[in-house]
C-alpha cells in the first residue's frame, strides 16, 4: 500500500524556492516516501524546534516529517538547507 504525502504551506513554499535541479531531486525523494517513508537516511531529530519528528537527508537538504501510521500519511513540515542552525 502507498502512503499519502502532505506538505505544509512552509514545506511547499520551500520546495518552490529551490533551484530547479534540486527541486527535482527533493521531489523524487518525496515520491519515494509514498512507498516507504523510512527508507534512506532517516533519523529522529533529538533537539531544537523539530524535536521528536523525523528527518530524511537528501544531499544538503533535510525533509522534516512525521508519520501517521493508522492513516498512512506522511506529514512534511519543512524542507531545510542543512546548516549549523537548521534544527534550532
Amino acid at each position: 500500500m502507498s502512503w499519502i504525502c502532505r506538505l505544509s504551506n512552509e514545506a511547499a513554499g520551500a520546495l518552490r524556492r529551490l533551484p530547479q535541479d534540486r527541486r527535482k531531486h527533493v521531489a523524487q525523494a518525496i515520491d519515494e516516501m509514498k512507498t516507504n517513508p523510512t527508507s534512506g537516511d532517516v533519523r529522529p531529530i533529538k533537539n531544537g524546534k523539530f524535536k521528536g519528528v523525523l528527518r530524511k537527508r537528501v544531499d544538503r537538504y533535510r525533509i522534516v516529517f512525521s508519520i501517521g501510521r493508522e492513516e498512512r500519511v506522511v506529514n512534511i513540515a519543512a524542507i531545510l538547507t542543512r546548516t549549523e542552525h537548521t534544527y534550532r
